[in-house]
């Protein structure tokens, strides 16, 4: 069919999009209500809204606010103004002890089309704002506010996830290493490795190690992964209920953190008892070494940097650190005690250490013994 052009029309354009709800209306608003904050005012019922809320006219201003139930379309309600900043707040009746105060928002016609609103005015123009004098008063025989088991269960996660920049991972060990024989090297050795190796923060290559058939399911199964699946498995419908009741289990949660940070760091720490009644932290952390990190070429350069240290108070000898750095086969030994006699006895000793190094297939590159003053104020190791 041919098009016909009446000579003086436009053809229809789609309209704009209509004033935005909560932007010059609401301004608007504020501004008519600002001279009027005490007073009485007298407000029109114009429409219900579908979400519950009323378009009610107040000051010349089409409001949308909740209002008492039973209040009809056409209905005049008595109100006084509170409020015109930082949004208009208003009083149903005209006493303090009408109904209490409703948020109001600047609204349009039924029928009319707002412009979407961005997400900041959103939630501003929804903000739950009282003003004090409404507050009810707190003294010291006010209800104290508990929390629930789920805001108790992460407010503990938070807090235990948290450690300060550049701080390691520590693992306290239950039991100590040795019997109250005293250590044998073989199985302090095996200790030590067991301490670190079911700690769960390996556990993910462990399992990869599993797969390829390099280890065996019971190491595992002594992991906390494995226990806490293990655990859950055996439950009964009641213990779970109880369980389910105490909130949320985050220890899966933590144990994810505590890898992610020795990851990062690069080192992991264990504090516990080398003996019965012996105190012993031991130190773990792998380094990039310092000529690849040059770009350097050398084979010596591609291999990893190993440091391991022990710290301990012993009776008669007194405080005494070791560092043990290894560099592909090259051991570097480093001793520090407080006390320039500790420091003689160790050196005497020395020719034993090398001749066991040896014994083990590293044999020892360089020996450091000497005493370290400590810094004022700095920590005891142990």
């Amino acid at each position: 069919m041919q098009r016909l052009d009446t000579p003086g029309l436009r053809p229809l354009t789609p309209t704009g999009a209509t004033q935005g709800v909560a932007d010059p209306r609401q301004a608007a608003f504020q501004r008519a209500l600002a001279p009027l904050v005490g007073q009485a005012v007298q407000g029109q019922v114009l429409a219900k809204m579908t979400d519950g809320s009323f378009l009610v006219r107040v000051a010349d201003t089409n409001a949308r606010m909740l209002l008492p139930a039973g209040v009809d379309v056409g209905a005049d309600v008595p109100m006084t103004v509170v409020a015109a900043q930082p949004r208009a707040l208003l009083q149903v009746g005209n006493e303090a002890a009408q109904t209490p105060i409703v948020h109001t928002q600047a609204g349009a016609l039924p029928g009319q089309a707002g412009r979407p609103l961005s997400a900041a005015a959103a939630l501003l123009g929804k903000a739950p704002l009282t003003p004090a004098e409404h507050l009810p008063e707190l003294d010291r025989n006010t209800a104290q506010a508990t929390l629930s088991p789920a805001a108790r269960a992460i407010a503990s996660a938070l807090t235990q996830a948290y450690s300060a920049p550049g701080a390691p991972v520590i693992i306290h060990g239950k039991t100590p290493l040795a019997g109250a024989a005293g250590p044998q090297p073989e199985a302090m050795t095996k200790q030590l490795q067991t301490a670190l190796g079911d700690s769960g923060l390996f556990y993910e290559s462990h399992v990869a190690e599993w797969a390829e058939g390099k280890r065996p399911l019971q190491d595992l199964q002594r992991e906390p992964q494995m226990l806490r699946a293990q655990a859950q498995a055996m439950q009964s419908p009641s213990e779970a209920a109880a369980r389910a009741l105490a909130g949320p289990d985050l220890s899966a949660a933590q144990m994810i953190n505590q890898q992610l940070h020795t990851q990062e760091q690069g080192k992991v720490q264990w504090h516990g008892e080398a003996w019965p009644g012996q105190p012993m932290q031991w130190e773990v952390q792998r380094e990039e070494n310092e000529g690849r990190s040059r770009g350097g070429r050398d084979e010596r350069d591609e291999a990893p940097v190993w440091r391991s240290g022990v710290k301990f108070r012993f009776p008669l000898l007194g405080k005494v650190a070791a560092n043990v750095t290894m560099v592909g086969d090259q051991v570097h030994v480093t001793v520090q005690s407080d006390s320039d006699d500790t420091a003689d006895t160790l050196r005497a000793w020395a020719s034993v250490l090398q001749g066991a190094l040896d014994a083990a297939g590293a044999p020892l590159a360089s020996l450091s013994i000497g005493t370290e003053t400590p810094a004022p104020g700095a920590a005891d190791a142990t």
